[in-house]
């Protein structure tokens, strides 16, 4: 009987360590780098978004900022996923969260194939940084 108790403790305790603490999402983020796939293929790109930054209001709202000019989207966050909004309140965009502490952001993004047919996939990660 111990040993059942036990194993459902240890469980539990499994399960809700594996969760994303979405609380560390909100802040400031950098954008330091995209690795883009595409059918197997790969390749990183970093630097060219000059200074891109990502700002996660706890008001439900993302403020993307970069070279002198800003955009708010409205998002909706769950423990894995971050849901970027249109004007309409309808899902335009849906970011996995593959990784999120304090100090890093991992998120992909799935992009439609750019030719006709099946079997294809094509995604981002992009990695960030907080900004202190």
């Amino acid at each position: 009987m111990e040993r059942w108790i036990v194993t459902w403790i240890m469980l539990g305790m499994i399960v809700t360590c594996n969760g994303t603490n979405t609380e560390n999402l909100i802040g400031k983020w950098r954008l330091d780098s995209v690795q883009y796939y595409y059918n197997n293929f790969s390749h990183s790109s970093t630097g060219w978004y000059q200074e891109e930054t990502y700002e996660y209001l706890p008001t439900d709202e993302l403020v993307v900022s970069a070279v002198n000019a800003y955009m708010r989207i409205p998002i909706i966050v769950s423990k894995k996923e971050i849901h970027h909004l249109n004007p309409l309140g309808e899902t335009e965009e849906i970011y996995s969260i593959l990784k999120l502490n304090r100090e890093s952001l991992v998120l992909q993004v799935d992009n439609t194939p750019l030719f006709a047919g099946n079997q294809q996939s094509r995604y981002e990660i992009r990695y960030f940084s907080r900004v202190p």
